[in-house]
């Protein structure tokens, strides 16, 4: 709990005349307080925990001080100390950062008209190993049961293609025919932002892997 001293100020206890002064004091195991802490009569909103008699204001001797917030629910910590994730997308232990497989560079994409974000946001992708990795290893399709849009099936698709055609120039139909889907408001054919579209992109392969619609 953090405490800030802010003498310009007046609180509303103030406002009714009290003042109370918060400082680095302690309480005596006696329970009486030290000159360190104001002393005041104790008002009707006060919890039980900051009243005691003589109307000290500070914590009792091996008592816990929380912010009001109530506790999450516990979950396992990892070795950081951070709640431990509802679901593994990919094990932190299978991630690989540089290339597993040595390839040629892949193909070029064609603009099919104001397409330029687009290609910059997949070539981009396409390009990052760990990704790249994941998608070449067709591991998504394999246990993807989505019967509709996938955004994760398209990417996969559409990286594989690149590289199966290392010299070449190709046109990224498969993501444009997707646009729609990926989000409501792009329209084929006009200028979108490259970063905007790399952001719903993303969002939309992280909904692949996630159970049900929300």
């Amino acid at each position: 709990m953090t405490i800030v001293d802010r003498l310009s100020e007046k609180s509303d206890h103030e406002s009714v005349g009290f003042t109370r002064s918060f400082a680095s004091g302690e309480v005596g195991m006696d329970g009486s307080c030290s000159s360190s802490w104001a002393m005041g009569p104790s008002m009707p909103g006060d919890s039980p925990r900051l009243k005691s008699s003589g109307g000290c204001l500070g914590p009792t001797p091996g008592a816990a001080v929380y912010n009001g917030t109530p506790p999450s629910v516990d979950r396992p910590k990892d070795q950081d100390g951070i709640d431990s994730p509802q679901k593994v997308l990919f094990p932190a232990e299978r991630l690989s950062l540089k290339w597993i497989q040595v390839h040629r560079i892949g193909a070029g994409l064609q603009n099919m008209g104001n397409t330029c974000f687009l290609n910059s946001a997949l070539q981009c992708l396409t390009y990052t190993p760990p990704l790249a990795n994941f998608m070449l290893s067709r591991e998504h399709s394999k246990t993807c049961h989505e019967p509709g849009f996938c955004m994760m099936c398209t990417m996969q698709n559409h990286i594989i293609q690149v590289f199966a055609n290392s010299g070449n120039v190709i046109k990224p139909i498969g993501v444009l025919n997707e646009l729609k889907r990926i989000a409501k408001h792009f329209r084929y054919g006009s200028q979108e932002d490259a970063h905007e579209f790399l952001r719903y992109t993303v969002d939309a392969m992280q909904k692949s892997c996630l159970p049900g619609t929300k």
